[in-house]
């Protein structure tokens, strides 16, 4: 190395490194308010959160880049394996084109069995795929419109629009099954926790959302009022959360759908519940971002059609622990609500 280039490094963060880190995000972040609320959001509530760390680039003294680790619960019948989210990527202006964001997402991935990314930026995205990142199947959003918005500017949105509003009126829908009980809630109970067992003995790959889980990301969530809505009388059956979104609160999110993926009635009850919320709130589209394949199906019967945009959701075996071919051909069970969306809104 000439004497006048400094060494770049790339190592996972040091408690005593946190204000440093912190500062430079300040210093490139743009949302960089809501990043810090989320960070201590996440740091601040473990074991629930799985807690936040990261791997830093430095030249010398100084971060130039960082990208966010999170621990995460997957259904996995060794309990050996260890996965996690990658998130937050960034690099400063004067790192750009230096390889830093290669080295923070390999040097990222050391010590983990299956890394996953979600929201990521186009650049990251396109990084990542040349790094053997692989698509998770059926990784685009569901659209849904309940009343066409007419404008004459946006001639062939409200063309779209108004064939996919007659689609969904001439199409009949499930009928909601009285039976089940459902009702608003503010927290989950200790019988999710049974739900949560449930899921993950069903065919698929899903996040372990037990009520600590469940209460931390949609009750705690800072700036985030989700309405939750479980089915079940003294034992949930299930629940769905929903969020209003946009400039003028016209666009709903089925954020989470959380029952026994063979449960269709209670999944029909629970997503009829949700648009009919949305109707009486008045919004014109509703979206949601389901992967497994019977979920899908199930918002297909309600009129939701794919749209080909995705948040561009990958992700990566390292080492022998798992067998990649039987991951690809797993039922990857994730919703809007799963790993870190909330920057990405």
């Amino acid at each position: 190395m000439s004497p006048d280039k400094t060494e770049i490094t790339a190592s996972l963060l040091r408690a005593d490194e946190e204000d440093i880190l912190l500062n430079f995000m300040k210093a490139y972040l743009d949302n960089w308010e809501k990043f810090r609320k989320y960070w201590d959001w996440r740091k601040s509530n473990k074991p629930d959160s799985c807690g936040e760390t990261a791997v830093i680039a430095k030249e010398g003294d100084n971060i130039i880049g960082s990208v966010g680790i999170v621990p995460a619960r997957l259904n996995f019948s060794n309990p050996d394996v260890k996965v996690s989210w990658q998130q937050d990527s960034l690099v400063a202006p004067a790192g750009r084109g230096k390889g830093i964001g290669k080295r923070l997402v390999n040097r990222g991935g050391e010590g983990w069995d299956l890394v996953m990314a979600k929201g990521t930026s186009e650049t990251m995205y396109g990084l990542r795929k040349k790094l053997d990142f692989i698509d998770v199947p059926n990784s685009d959003y569901l659209l849904t419109i309940v009343k066409p918005r007419l404008a004459i500017r946006r001639f062939k949105q409200t063309l779209m629009e108004v064939g996919l509003f007659l689609y969904d009126t001439f199409r009949p829908v499930p009928h909601r099954d009285k039976c089940i009980d459902v009702r608003e809630v503010e927290t989950f109970d200790s019988t999710f926790d049974n739900l949560a067992e449930q899921a993950s003995r069903a065919k698929g790959l899903r996040l372990i959302k037990d009520h600590g889980y469940l209460n931390w990301r949609y009750a705690k969530c800072p700036d985030r009022k989700y309405r939750i809505f479980r089915a079940g009388g003294q034992q949930a059956r299930g629940a769905i959360v929903l969020n209003i979104t946009g400039m003028d609160y016209e666009e709903g999110w089925i954020v989470d759908l959380i029952c026994n993926p063979g449960d269709k009635d209670c999944a029909f009850t629970l997503i009829r519940e949700g648009i009919g919320f949305f109707k009486k709130n008045k919004v014109f589209r509703i979206w949601s971002f389901a992967t497994l394949p019977s979920s899908r199906k199930w918002l297909y019967r309600f009129g939701f059609v794919s749209t080909g945009r995705t948040p561009r959701f990958t992700f990566r075996v390292q080492g022998n622990i798992i067998d990649r071919r039987e991951l690809i051909s797993k039922g990857w069970d994730f919703w809007h609500g799963d790993g870190d969306i909330e920057l990405y809104m």
